[in-house]
């Protein structure tokens, strides 16, 4: 577990790289071209990896493919999270600071909760209540009349735009979730392709490109390798291990890394209400993510595949090809449990409290 949380907090660093480095970009090109730009070098990175992986034996094969059902999970999250979430973001920063943008990405985390207690049944307690609550309070630090330097004045349309975008997100999140199990390299590449390939096409048929050069070009592909390609994937990661919440949490220390890089790479102008919204909520962010449950519970009978280990939870019949590589991924059945530890809600741990 302790190497899922250093791998979703590495993707929040990348993502929150991408909110100064878009917000430069954004005074010459288009915010639907930019986002079809940066999830298609997304994507692309990710089908490499997979490429390559199936070239050096390391690959799960067809075994952790995406499958089924799981398609119509799949394309909710391209449509929420690689369409319509990056334009709603990018169009929000053209109207308001990147520091402020950054750190309104706070909300992701709330939406991701709140969809997780609605749509999953996950449980949330008293930490991670106040967590939600010192998020909040850093935001309405950030709609004080005060909030930004007297230079910045505040544009409401572009504080509800990035708002929006983190709604979106947040959907997005609950949706891979269902197909975590699966290839992270994969699902990135899907999306990235998917969301970029339909972003460009919108940007044709409504005309918005912007002016784009050699040098641009470069750099929204590189963000979109680091930032978005490599960022998801270990969020996708992270999804699998430590579940919607956890995973939500963590990331959401990426608004503040993003506000710190907004301040540094931008020169923007520190005002103390932005301090203390920073404060506010990454202090949030940490105690949602540490926010834990025991109880006892029950496992149903279930069969899938997925990377593993042998832990309490998978204990089940190998061959010895199957024994001489952990961790691997095969078909398994998990017998019916019931029992009681500490727990995620991850995807061995999907009841409702």
């Amino acid at each position: 577990m302790r190497r899922a949380q250093i791998e979703v907090i590495l993707a929040a660093v990348a993502f929150a790289a991408s909110v100064p480095a878009t917000k430069l970009l954004l005074a010459d090109v288009a915010p639907l071209a930019l986002s079809g730009v940066l999830y298609i070098s997304a994507g692309s990175l990710c089908a490499g990896l997979a490429w390559l992986s199936g070239r050096t034996g390391t690959a799960m094969g067809g075994t952790n493919s995406v499958r089924g059902a799981e398609w119509v999970w799949l394309l909710g999250a391209v449509v929420s999270g690689g369409v319509l979430a990056p334009l709603l973001l990018f169009l929000g920063l053209r109207e308001v600071s990147g520091h402020v943008a950054g750190l309104l990405l706070n909300f992701e985390a709330v939406f991701t909760v709140g969809l997780g207690v609605l749509l999953s049944g996950e449980y949330l307690g008293h930490r991670g209540w106040l967590g939600a609550v010192a998020i909040l309070l850093g935001a309405v630090l950030l709609s004080l009349p005060h909030a930004e330097p007297a230079s910045i004045p505040t544009r409401w349309a572009g504080i509800a735009l990035v708002i929006g975008a983190c709604a979106l997100w947040g959907l997005d999140n609950n949706l891979t979730q269902r197909v975590s199990l699966r290839d992270a390299r994969q699902i990135v590449a899907i999306k990235g392709l998917a969301g970029g390939i339909t972003s460009l096409s919108l940007a044709a048929a409504f005309g918005g490109f912007g002016h784009w050069n050699a040098i641009r070009v470069l750099i929204a592909l590189a963000v979109g390798a680091v930032s978005f390609g490599l960022s998801i994937a270990l969020f996708v990661r992270g999804l699998r291990q430590l579940g919607v919440i956890q995973t939500g949490m963590l990331f959401a220390l990426a608004p503040g890394f993003a506000a710190i890089l907004s301040w540094a790479l931008l020169r923007e102008t520190i005002a103390a209400w932005g301090l203390l919204a920073l404060g506010s909520m990454t202090a949030g962010a940490l105690l949602l993510a540490t926010d834990r449950h025991e109880h006892l519970h029950e496992h149903e009978a279930q069969e899938h595949a997925h990377e593993h280990t042998h832990d309490e939870h998978h204990q089940h019949d190998h061959t010895p090809e199957q024994l001489a590589k952990l961790p691997h991924a095969h078909w398994h059945r998990h017998q019916p449990m019931v029992h009681r530890h500490p727990h995620v809600h991850d995807v061995h741990h999907r009841h409702r409290h």
